[in-house]
């Protein structure tokens, strides 16, 4: 990976000497940011005055993303960065050198964080947990550093962007009363998943996620029969996998405890109506 940005690094050289900014020609504000979740909190807040580019694509996995060398060419030529922060894109250190102009927000600011995996069958986890979008109320605070980063970029539009902004934070906030709704009459807390990216969900809505990955890497057979312990132990008869990963592990456990696999998606467009479907599921999982 290390080879490939070098490698685009040098071919953008006599790109960067006469980059121009987006902005100097359409007027917009040019925002790169890394997920689609944080590309949507851009667009709510920045509306008409800004364009958005989304570097990871669906399907694929943020942790060990590449950009691709055209990639590499819109950041060097954004106004902004919009980051998400919390260590998920430790693979952005090289490119963000490219385009020393751009100002780079990160929307992890002033986010309490949670460490690891919320719980792993065995306990443990990781230091840090970067999928803090996935909490409503950390969104908040995501979309208020959006705000104040595209207001020092453009002056002019503080109050456009103000009100944008407090709009979508009151989507935010019905959102999480919705999802308050949606788990107050479940009396199981725990459920299971292949990739730990629900710690900060769970913990809004005092749940626990026990994850069969652990620190990226797939759990050998010890491991596998911890989480079906678990399972047993805990009634759980979903395994709830994501897209990006591949389910074969899931499957194994769904097969011991002869649950199912069911699909959620941490990266899905249509944030709001995502999390609302992801909750539905859930507590539907909490309920059997």
């Amino acid at each position: 990976m290390r080879m490939m940005a070098l490698l685009a690094l040098l071919l953008l050289v006599p790109l960067l000497s006469g980059c121009v900014s987006q902005r100097e020609t359409t007027g917009q504000i040019k925002v790169a940011t890394t997920i689609i979740p944080l590309g949507e909190f851009v667009h709510a807040v920045g509306g008409d005055r800004v364009s958005v580019t989304v570097l990871v694509p669906p399907g694929a996995d943020p942790h060990n993303f590449e950009p691709s060398p055209s990639q590499i060419r819109e950041v060097a030529d954004a106004d902004i960065y919009a980051e998400n922060g919390a260590g998920l894109e430790s693979w952005m250190d090289n490119i963000l050198n490219v385009n020393q102009r751009m100002l780079v927000i990160d929307t992890s600011r002033g986010v309490s964080l949670t460490a690891g995996t919320g719980e792993t069958a065995g306990g443990g986890g990781m230091a840090m947990d970067p999928h803090i979008w996935l909490s409503p109320r950390d969104a908040m605070i995501q979309v208020r550093n959006i705000c104040d980063g595209l207001t020092r970029v453009d002056p002019a539009g503080k109050d456009y962007y103000a009100n944008n902004r407090d709009n979508y934070i009151i989507k935010l906030k019905e959102l999480d009363a919705n999802l308050n709704s949606t788990f107050a009459g479940t009396k199981k807390k725990k459920f299971i998943v292949l990739h730990p990216a629900w710690t900060y969900f769970a913990r809004d809505y005092g749940l626990t996620q026990i994850a069969i990955e652990v620190e990226e890497k797939e759990p050998g057979p010890r491991y596998l029969t911890t989480v079906v312990n678990a399972a047993l132990a805990n009634n759980i008869t979903t395994v709830f996998v994501e897209p990006q990963y591949n389910p074969k592990m899931a499957e194994v456990i769904s097969k011991e405890i002869n649950g199912k696999v069911v699909s959620i998606d941490d990266l899905a467009p249509n944030y709001i109506e995502n999390l609302k479907s992801v909750g539905e599921k859930i507590a539907e999982s909490l309920m059997s």
